[in-house]
């Protein structure tokens, strides 16, 4: 018997929860792995965890990781829009764990890998939520784009 290979939702919702629970470092100072993601994603921004908003960092740091690549900019979470292939937004149902969600924020956007739906709640696994890496609920209203690999 034969098994297929993971899809590449699949294996980056994966190598995303290994960082779950990550969180910066409070005031003077930041997380030596937040750090890396934001230095990867750009050299220019600043390391710091808690001035820098690093969901994109940390998106693109599992994108990296697992091969899957990245847009240009992905320190931008609105960039991840252009990634992948997009899922039709209307269609919840055919979501799946591990697609990228792209949602607006006050201020601008956030990035996260979609963990399950609840009714009209999206759980989101992403960097910069809390502070963190973590699971957390969002209403899908403030969803924008859902893309995947393939």
């Amino acid at each position: 018997m034969s098994t297929s290979p993971p899809s590449s939702s699949a294996r980056l919702f994966a190598a995303a929860l290994r960082y779950l629970g990550t969180k910066e470092v409070p005031g003077a100072g930041s997380n030596p792995k937040i750090k890396a993601w934001i230095k990867e994603a750009a050299t220019w921004l600043n390391g710091d965890d808690s001035k820098t908003a690093w969901c994109g960092c940390f998106r693109g740091g599992v994108g990296l990781e697992t091969a899957t690549g990245v847009p240009p900019e992905h320190y931008r979470a609105a960039e991840w829009g252009t990634w992948g292939k997009a899922v039709d937004l209307k269609k919840p149902q055919t979501w799946q764990r591990g697609d990228t969600i792209v949602m607006t924020r006050p201020g601008g956007n956030h990035v996260c890998l979609l963990d399950r739906i609840e009714g009209r709640t999206a759980y989101c696994l992403g960097g910069n939520q809390a502070d963190s890496v973590s699971i957390a609920p969002f209403p899908i209203s403030r969803i924008t784009h859902v893309r995947r690999l393939s």
